[in-house]
Formats: C-alpha cells, sequence, structure tokens
C-alpha cells in the first residue's frame, strides 16, 4: 500500500510503500505543515487516512 503525504503552502509531496515506512516519515517531519495524508490504492484511487494518523505529525 503506498501512502501520500501532502505539505502545506503548495510545497511537494512525498510518497512512501508502507506504513512502517510512513510511520519513520512523520516522526522525521520538522517544521512542516502536513496538509492530507493519502492512501493509494493499485487503481489509482486515493482516500484520506488524515484522521487516523493525525497524532503522529507533531
Amino acid at each position: 500500500m503506498r501512502y501520500r503525504i501532502e505539505y502545506a503552502d503548495g510545497q511537494c509531496c512525498k510518497f512512501v510503500n508502507s506504513r512502517q515506512d510512513l510511520m519513520k516519515m512523520l516522526k522525521l517531519i520538522k517544521g512542516k505543515t502536513v496538509t492530507d495524508i493519502r492512501k493509494v490504492y493499485k487503481s489509482g484511487v486515493s482516500d484520506s487516512v488524515m484522521e487516523t494518523y493525525k497524532p503522529y505529525p507533531k
């Protein structure tokens, strides 16, 4: 499962390949505002999972 982390102010987004990689990336984010975290399916459809991971990017 791929995840896309979107930042505020139109900055680029980052893709990670697994939930474990997502958790590592969220721990490393400092000073950037995360606007959305989306789960990207193989079909290209994406769902927001920001509510689930909201406590982590602090």
